[in-house]
């Protein structure tokens, strides 16, 4: 008797740490994310944080607002003041220039956690935020290349609709036979709009060139050559032939409303248009795929990431938020939502495709979207000389002999300096 009474006080000293440990264990927990901008893109976001919550009741998700600041300047302003940050999200650029800079956390052991949740996910999305054998992103939704027309316009002109294995000569035939000129000598439709911004790669890419030896981790420029030569070119060509528009009308005859319009019968854009287009009326429009050259067709992809923060307190739970807002169930709801091309397979079969009703051919967006090609990792910086050159070249303002080797001196130097810093 005695001694069951001496051991009690034991007993009720390990009940006590028991109970402490349960409840420290239980202690709630707050994940401090990035606000999406966009309505739709908000709408959905808030309606996951609510069905996580509710079946996780120990973890808040907390919503910051960029209004007023915009999103990277909010996210640095955050990580200067030491304000909690778990989980943000930006272009690949930002995601790899912080992943360098030692700011985010690697996804990829949390990845393999949760293998069979990303069997079915696009390998090239993983790409754009890859970093060695570190993958520091997981991208929302995929912006795919296509070639949108209109179709009244193929018609109109005797054209035969694009086929799966057009290629860059059946484009430049296009763009000429499209392009309506009044006797005087003014365009009222052109054939094709060049693609601008780091949107003329695939050309390039399919002419068999390339700029850098790596995009994500560059470290000399390589375009110096006749192959990219021949993509510059090709693209100068369309420009000197008055199939689409000179620099002075490029700007105005942009590639949503010029194209919504019927200022210009081709496009090169993105699979976010859609949403632009389907409220286009006045002519039956649809998507071919990328056209194919001497190197064959290299499907050109960006998407924004998600990124967790490395220095986060709670990275585990972090890392359930994202997982949660990216099972097929979430995707699903997105694409409902928001609309946009999902980066699982899956669900673009099960849900994007046949949940859409236009463009008619959205199914050949995803030809060959596993060798998928990006220049959206690399700096801006590094890219700019690039984009000035290029563009020179192609307005035909600079030789594209000159614009290669401008390209190649000024980035060489910025190489260098980034190496020093």
């Amino acid at each position: 008797m005695h001694g069951r009474l001496k051991s009690m006080p034991l007993v009720v000293a390990f009940v006590l740490i028991l109970i402490m440990s349960l409840s420290s264990s239980a202690a709630p927990v707050k994940v401090t994310m990035i606000a999406e901008t966009r309505e739709t893109h908000l709408q959905w976001q808030e309606e996951m944080k609510a069905k996580f919550e509710a079946e996780h009741p120990n973890v808040t998700i907390e919503l910051v607002s960029t209004a007023g600041t915009g999103l990277t300047q909010k996210m640095q302003a955050m990580l200067a003041a030491g304000l909690p940050l778990e989980i943000g999200y930006m272009d690949p650029w930002l995601i790899v220039q912080w992943a360098k800079e030692g700011v985010l956390e690697d996804l990829t052991p949390y990845m393999q956690r949760s293998r069979s949740q990303f069997a079915d996910w696009y390998p090239s999305a993983f790409d754009l935020y890859r970093l060695g054998d570190a993958v520091y992103g997981l991208p929302q939704d995929l912006q795919i290349t296509g070639i949108f027309y209109n179709v009244d316009a193929f018609h109109e002109s005797g054209l035969p609709l694009p086929r799966v294995d057009w290629n860059l000569a059946d484009l430049r035939e296009a763009a000429r036979r499209l392009t309506k000129r009044a006797a005087d000598g003014t365009v009222s439709r052109y054939g094709f709009r060049i693609p601008n911004g780091r949107n003329f790669l695939p050309t390039i890419w399919a002419h068999g060139g390339e700029l850098f030896d790596s995009w994500t981790e560059p470290t000399r420029f390589i375009g110096n050559n006749d192959k990219v030569a021949a993509g510059f070119e090709y693209l100068a060509e369309l420009v000197s032939s008055g199939v689409v528009p000179d620099k002075t009308n490029h700007g105005r005859i942009d590639v949503t409303n010029g194209f919504m319009a019927g200022q210009v019968a081709m496009v090169q854009t993105n699979s976010i248009s859609i949403a632009h287009y389907g409220a286009i009326k006045s002519f039956t429009w649809d998507v071919a795929p990328l056209p194919v050259g001497e190197a064959g067709r290299i499907p050109f992809i960006n998407a924004i990431g998600w990124f967790i923060i490395k220095d986060s307190a709670h990275k585990d739970e972090a890392w359930e938020v994202l997982r949660y807002f990216t099972t097929p169930e979430a995707l699903r709801r997105r694409v409902e939502i928001v609309g946009n091309v999902p980066p699982s397979a899956r669900v673009v079969q099960s849900v994007w495709i046949p949940g859409r009703q236009a463009p008619a051919s959205r199914q050949v967006l995803f030809l060959d979207v596993e060798k998928a090609g990006s220049p959206w990792p690399i700096h801006n910086d590094i890219w700019a000389p690039v984009d000035r050159q290029g563009m020179a070249a192609i307005w035909g303002e600079i030789p594209v002999r000159s614009a290669l080797e401008n390209m190649e001196a000024m980035i060489t130097a910025i190489i260098k300096d980034f190496a020093r810093n």
